[in-house]
Formats: C-alpha cells, structure tokens, sequence
C-alpha cells in the first residue's frame, strides 16, 4: 500500500514538473512554431496525471512512458544517423574530396576561438534576426559596425567580413552611389569571396558604384526600415532589392514587432538608428559573449540525440504546412504595403524589385515560384519588377552551377552571381 502511495506522489511530482515547464515554456514555443514540443510535453503531462488520478493507471502509466521513451529515442536514433550521413558539410566535404580539395570542418565557434587566441577582436556573425528571436521591443537593424565577422562555409573555408561604420559589408562608404542595393545575404554576397558579392561586381566589372544594406536573414520588414534610415545617409540613382524566395516565410517572425511594423506608416518618419547607432554596440557585444557557446552550426550528434532534434523538425515541419500556406497568404498583403511604403519613400528613383529562385523552384515548384513572381509584380505599377527565375530557366541549361557546388538550398557561386548582376545591369541599360 505505501509503496503504491509513493508510486502516485512520484507520478503526481513528474506531473506537476511537466505542467510548470509547459507553462513557463509555451509562449516561447508557440512563437518559434515549435508545437511538437508542446505535444509531447502535454502528452506525457496527460498520462503521469491518469497515472495519478486513477488508481488502477499507476503502473500502466509508467509501462506506457517506458516503452515511449525506448520507442521515441530508437525512431531519433535512426533519423540523427541518417541525418548525419546527410548534412550540408558532409555533403560538401565529399564534393571537395572528389575535386582533391580539403574542407573546414571547425564549427564557427572553434574558429572565433582559435582566431581571438591569436590576437583578432572576431566574432560569430550575429544578424538583426536573432534578436527578434528575443522579442525585444527594439533591436538592432544592423551587425556590429566596423566588427569582423565569420559567417559562413559553403566552399570549405570559412568566409570572414568586416562591417563598414554603419553595420554593413562594404569596403567603403561615400556620399553618393548609383545603386542601393538591399536585401537578404544573396545581396550581402554570402558565402563568396569578396571580389564576387554583387556589389563588388557591379562597382568593378559595370561602373555602377554600389553601396549594400542586404544583410543575412533580412525580410521585407527589416529590409523597409533600413531603406528608412538610410534615405538621409546616402544618395542614389537606383534601388535593387533582391527579393529571395524565402522571404514569404520571413514576416511570420517580422510581423510580431511592433518596432518593424511602425516602418509600414506613411506618417512614420524615421527611428534614427544611424544617429543612435553606437547605443547598439555595447548591448550587441553583451548579447553576443553571453551567449557565445550557443553559436555552434553544424550537426551536433549529442544534441541531436538528447534534445530529439530530428524527430522533432519532422513533426513540427508537418504541423507548420498548412500554416506556411496560409503565411504566403497573408504576406501578399503585408508586402504590397511594403511596396507602397518604399514608392512613398523614393518617389523619384528608380525601385527594382529582382525575385531570387530557391533551388527547388527548378525541381518541382515551377509554377508556385512564377505565381509568386506575378503576385507580387502586381502590387505596384511604380516599381520595376524583374523575374531572376524565369531568366536562368531561358538562359542557362545547368542551373545547379549557378548554386554553391551544386547543392540544394544554398547561396549562389560566382557564376550565378555573375548572371545576376549581368541581368541587373542590363535591364537598368534599359530603364
């Protein structure tokens, strides 16, 4: 009888744990779209608590967590080897062996290490995104300026960038350009060297002196409050705004900051971030060393296993379909209010708007990646709209190539940034 009453108190305590970390945890998943976690949670939550309740439950419900617990982890075990077979590095790394070239396989983390024994004042590069992750009422909408980074490794060697005075990847800044170019990390030029970033092309091979704001993990929202703050900083004849494919996800996250939102209001006029820029520094650095062992990428097997990250992606990535469907839905909205807002700002210039294909646009989404083209093409008759997806389909007969080593998902290679800005150039020969 004691032993039974014990059993139940321990059911009831496993119960109780469970429900507080649901209750502390639930906004922060629910907000990340990570509703698998709360499943699982809750349903374990649910059978410690018949377990409890009902008396003649009390062993069947720790057979049941036994035999889930063994279920779950062997069903992880097998998808964190199939995954580790799979990732983007291992992938890459075979592809270099194959060409008798070496690959990096330090994490950023061990390579912001070892370079700070060194003597460099380095650090993992950290984007305006990661601090939306936060839910801050305010954040910083550019890196660190004058702050080297390491950023990313999709040609086995990990590319580094240093940040011009405003937060931007520039080598350097004057009073006047001929393009704006902003965006995402296709228009900062990640991956590739510096000499192959569309800035530099279009300064170097086409005269046209270009001044980036494109930043990793920018969306519209991001990207409209920068075209804000810049307007008093620098002139310019023309805007080119690299819209990815991924960008009818982004406002899912953007969407939820007020601060962002305000940029949408044609009375709003400006936060003077550049103004109030070195406010940022000190509070990024903070952010940045606090949190210094988190900026681990790559596949992490103990992570994977323990946390079962992998089953986890699978039942949220089925979960969020439906939702990502109706996230291009709304998106159609909030981006013709991005347009109008960029036409009201720069009434004079010339905004051209270059939608980018992700590599599965030319696999099986064809025709959703022209939709999107023509969706958003129709938002405003005042802006130049140029279809960088449907020129590669008419152009050039292996797309791969225009994609870091062929793969799946990735940034493009000097070729394909070299098509791109070909294409800018041209269609603003004809403006």
């Amino acid at each position: 009888m004691i032993k039974k009453k014990i059993l139940r108190l321990f059911l009831l305590f496993i119960f109780l744990a469970l429900s507080l970390i649901i209750f502390k945890k639930f906004n922060k998943y629910y907000s990340q779209n990570d509703f698998a976690k709360i499943i699982i949670l809750a349903l374990l939550a649910s059978n410690f608590f018949l377990g409890f309740a009902i008396k003649r439950f009390s062993k069947l419900s720790l057979i049941f967590f036994s035999y889930f617990i063994l279920i779950i982890y062997s069903v992880n075990g097998l998808l964190v080897y199939f995954d580790s077979q799979n990732t983007s590095e291992k992938k890459i790394e075979k592809i270099l062996t194959k060409k008798g070239e070496t690959f990096d396989k330090r994490k950023i983390l061990e390579v912001v290490k070892e370079e700070r024994l060194k003597g460099k004042d380095i650090y993992p590069y950290v984007v305006p995104r990661e601090f939306l992750k936060l839910n801050k009422k305010e954040i910083p909408l550019t890196p660190l300026p004058k702050t080297i980074f390491v950023s990313c490794n999709e040609y086995g060697t990990w590319k580094s960038i240093q940040t011009d005075k405003y937060g931007f990847n520039n080598k350097k800044f004057l009073n006047s350009f001929d393009i704006l170019l902003m965006g995402d990390s296709f228009a900062e030029g990640s991956c590739v060297e510096q000499k192959y970033e569309p800035a530099s092309l279009l300064s170097n091979d086409y005269q046209l002196t270009t001044y980036n704001i494109g930043i990793s993990g920018n969306g519209p929202l991001i990207s409209l409050a920068l075209a804000h703050e810049i307007k008093s900083i620098v002139e310019f004849d023309y805007l080119v705004w690299l819209i990815f494919d991924n960008d009818f996800y982004d406002l899912s996250l953007e969407k939820n900051s007020n601060y962002l939102r305000d940029y949408l209001d044609t009375n709003f006029i400006s936060n003077d971030y550049f103004a109030k820029i070195g406010n940022k520094i000190d509070f990024q650095k903070k952010y940045i060393e606090e949190n210094l062992e988190s900026f681990k990428s790559g596949f992490s097997l103990i992570e994977s296993i323990l946390e079962l990250k992998p089953i986890i992606y699978r039942i949220n990535k089925l979960i969020n379909r439906k939702e990502l469907e109706d996230a291009i839905e709304y998106d159609k909205k909030i981006f013709k209010k991005v347009f109008d807002k960029i036409s009201f700002l720069y009434p004079e210039k010339k905004v051209i708007v270059v939608y980018l294909p992700e590599t599965t646009c030319f696999k099986n989404r064809s025709e959703e990646c022209n939709q999107r083209f023509d969706e958003i093409s129709s938002f405003s008759k005042k802006i130049i709209y140029l279809n960088f997806f449907q020129y590669l389909k008419d152009n050039i007969v292996n797309h791969k190539e225009m994609y870091a080593l062929g793969q799946s998902r990735a940034h493009f290679s000097p070729a394909g940034y070299n098509q791109l800005v070909k294409f800018i150039y041209n269609n603003i020969k004809k403006q």
